[in-house]
């Protein structure tokens, strides 16, 4: 059994050659390097924890290969999907999906993975774990104890300043949603107010068309006595139809001043610094809520990129 000082040095040292595992299969699978990893630091938690969690339950079972091999399956798989799960529901996005692969649950865990996650525990129980014990042991107790706190602190405030971008993240995805929803609205009701205003330019156009009609006939009948009247009446429609008009114009003016107001806030919001590392990270990562708005902050983060690149 181990002392709970060494199981805080094991999910240290796991986390971090967790993050190297990460970065070079990345690195292989995208032919450049790639921060991975929930944290800013060279660290992923989650590989800390499976190994702890594997090395506390399973070390009795390490001479028999296929238990350990099948016990290490089901404990990652278990903590992948539950970690997957909370992440989801305490921050509405999902950071990995394997909606994609076969023999998937909920897109949280999938077969294939959970294969290699049990094959790879059995090789690092096997060749590299004991190894690492006896870096461990061999280290000084005071001196191991310094570095672990100053390792779990920075951990600690690194996690802080995650989530605190993460929730600064959702906000204006919120906002961007907000904004975009009332853009179209405006949108709409500028088109609709056009429209209607054709409408009824067209339709008083008619009105005036059959008045003239019908005072020309009448003053053909009576022209003295009915052309004061038939005047009046024509000069009232007018006046009617430039006063719609008029009230018309201006709504659409405010209308489209306030959509001005909505496009440049818009800009603001996508011109504020992003958390561009966490979205490189999980380049697959999903908004429960707001998808629309995080792919399109993805593509203005590849436009900039662009951009610098070719300057």
């Amino acid at each position: 059994m181990y002392s709970f000082y060494e199981y805080l040095a094991f999910f240290v040292i796991y986390a971090f050659l967790g993050w190297c595992a990460e970065v070079v299969f990345n690195t292989i699978s995208t032919g450049h390097f790639v921060n991975r990893g929930f944290l800013k630091g060279p660290v992923c938690p989650i590989y800390g924890f499976g190994m702890v969690i594997v090395v506390l339950c399973l070390t009795p079972l390490e001479e028999n290969g296929a238990l350990l091999f099948l016990g290490s399956m089901v404990l990652t798989s278990v903590l992948e999907g539950v970690t997957g799960y909370i992440l989801k529901k305490v921050f509405h996005t999902s950071w990995w999906d394997y909606s994609d692969q076969p023999f998937n649950l909920g897109g949280y865990i999938c077969l294939r993975f959970s294969i290699l996650w049990g094959l790879g525990c059995v090789l690092v129980m096997d060749l590299i774990h004991p190894p690492i014990v006896r870096f461990v042991r061999w280290i000084p107790l005071l001196a191991g104890e310094i570095v672990i706190g100053v390792c779990l602190f920075c951990f600690a405030c690194d996690f802080y300043v995650t989530v605190a971008n993460i929730l600064r993240l959702n906000r204006r995805l919120k906002r961007l949603d907000e904004v975009s929803g009332l853009m179209f609205q405006l949108s709409e009701e500028i088109g609709g107010g056009l429209a209607q205003s054709a409408l009824k330019l067209a339709q008083t156009g008619e009105r005036v068309k059959e008045s003239s009609a019908q005072w020309k006939e009448q003053a053909q009948q009576k022209r003295e006595e009915l052309r004061g009247r038939l005047e009046s009446k024509g000069e009232a429609l007018i006046q009617d139809a430039e006063q719609r008009k008029q009230a018309l114009f201006d709504s659409l003016e405010q209308k489209k001043a306030r959509l001005a107001q909505l496009s440049q806030e818009y800009e603001r919001i996508m011109q504020e610094k992003m958390p561009v590392r966490l979205l490189k990270a999980f380049p697959n990562a999903k908004s429960e809520r707001y998808d629309e708005m995080l792919s399109r902050v993805r593509e203005r983060i590849a436009a900039k990129k662009g951009e610098g690149k070719s300057r």
